[in-house]
């Protein structure tokens, strides 16, 4: 089988420097690029901060949008910043917002960032990238397991890296949230005798653990661990997994999430919720 591998596993550069020549040359605005190299100096401290995980399309995007229209410092990282055009127009109307080269499957990487922002408080990480991955290899009797530990690698272990890199940094701030986006299709009770995306349903599943974990660590340092199923929603993902039914746009499952997110406390005990607020069984 020939997916991306090489693309996601070491598509990332090992320096902040090769980055900015990387953009230069291809031909991303000098704005964006001065931005890598300012590591949020052009932040208002007195705004919250976000980092956002795959921020080039879909809900990523649209976490973005809506951050930097609320007046928020943005941190909205991607694989490609050269190629996402959404997303370069938008650092051009909010200055407050900065693009950062970032494959989450990339752990040196992801420490790097962490290093570059060691100074910058952050109040709320969003650990929005995700794959599916080829329906047909995630089915018994084709299974192609390079393609389940890509699925796993970006979908679970990128959000636990991301939770451990950023601690201090979320620890440092007034509002303290991690936020990872889930999926019903990763609860036994709703979707245990359900067929096909095998590898994606175990990688949902996998993470909503994976955060009940880390919000167990968490907790004592006031750090509130959430997460959150978008619905189904008109994106990239969910036309490759074959959906025809009703879907949400990206701006109305933002809508629906951000005052979820803005609620957040102490209290709340990490069970998935979808966008309208409603626990998700596991």
């Amino acid at each position: 089988m020939n997916f991306p591998i090489d693309e996601h596993v070491r598509g990332a550069p090992a320096h902040l420097a090769a980055l900015i020549v990387t953009l230069a040359i291809l031909g991303c605005g000098q704005d964006i690029v001065a931005r890598a190299e300012s590591a949020g100096t052009q932040f208002e401290a007195e705004r919250p901060t976000v980092l956002i995980t795959g921020s080039n399309r879909g809900i990523g995007l649209g976490f973005a949008r809506y951050y930097a229209a609320e007046g928020w410092n943005v941190i909205a990282t991607c694989r490609k910043p050269q190629a996402a055009n959404e997303l370069q127009n938008l650092a051009r109307e909010h200055s407050q917002l900065v693009i950062e080269q970032l494959d989450v499957t990339d752990h040196a990487r992801i420490e790097q960032l962490a290093e570059q922002y060691s100074q910058v408080p952050i109040d709320l990480l969003i650990n929005n990238a995700a794959v599916l991955g080829d329906l047909e290899e995630q089915q018994y009797g084709s299974l192609d397991f390079d393609l389940f530990e890509w699925v796993m690698a970006v979908n679970v272990y990128g959000p636990m890296k991301m939770g451990e890199a950023f601690t201090e940094h979320v620890a440092a701030s007034d509002q303290k949230k991690i936020v990872t986006l889930t999926s019903g299709l990763g609860s036994l009770k709703l979707m245990g005798s359900m067929k096909g995306m095998n590898y994606y349903r175990i990688s949902k599943a996998g993470v909503n653990m994976a955060m009940r974990g880390l919000r167990s660590d968490l907790k004592g340092r006031g750090i509130i661990v959430a997460l959150m199923a978008p619905g189904m929603v008109g994106t990239q993902l969910l036309a490759d997994s074959g959906w025809d039914g009703p879907s949400l746009t990206t701006d109305e499952s933002v809508a629906g999430m951000a005052p979820l997110i803005a609620g957040l406390t102490t209290e709340d005990k990490g069970t998935p919720t979808n966008v309208t607020g409603r626990v998700i069984p596991w």
